[in-house]
């Protein structure tokens, strides 16, 4: 047995040209493809976050019935161990703050840019939640316009 490499019948393997045109040909799909991925991961946070700002809603809706027309003063009801509401802090995502968990109790709903959870506890918007972000989401929207 011998341990050399066998050279191929027509005694010719790639040359360093088709080898550079080959990492030349992926570099270019890599550069249009990243894009593209980039966008799609940022859509699909946003997607996430805009459906767990239901769930918010939703659980103080269900919160709301359950106490006969009262609204927590702070979400930490919703939130305790074993709850039908929620079990944590529901984590929001937003490309200009990037993930965050921070709720903010306010008297009236405000348009600040922590990129926190707002809810007002207290007054005439009492059991309004938002995202405080007041930059634009992937398809224009203003994020503390929902």
């Amino acid at each position: 047995m011998s341990c050399l490499r066998k050279i191929p019948p027509n005694g010719r393997g790639y040359t360093l040209i088709e080898l550079m045109i080959v990492v030349a040909v992926l570099g270019v799909l890599c550069m249009i493809a990243i894009p593209k991925i980039g966008a799609a991961i940022r859509t699909a946070n946003e997607g996430a976050t805009k459906g767990k700002l239901g769930a918010v809603r939703t659980a103080l809706l269900i919160y709301y019935a359950d106490t006969e027309g009262s609204y927590p003063s702070n979400l930490d009801p919703l939130m305790r161990p074993g709850s039908k509401y929620l079990t944590q802090v529901v984590p929001l995502y937003t490309a200009a703050h990037g993930s965050a968990t921070d709720i903010h109790y306010l008297s009236s709903f405000d348009d600040n840019d922590t990129g926190g959870w707002g809810y007002v506890n207290s007054g005439g918007d009492w059991g309004r939640v938002w995202i405080q972000c007041t930059h634009d989401d992937a398809k224009g929207e203003k994020w503390n316009q929902r």
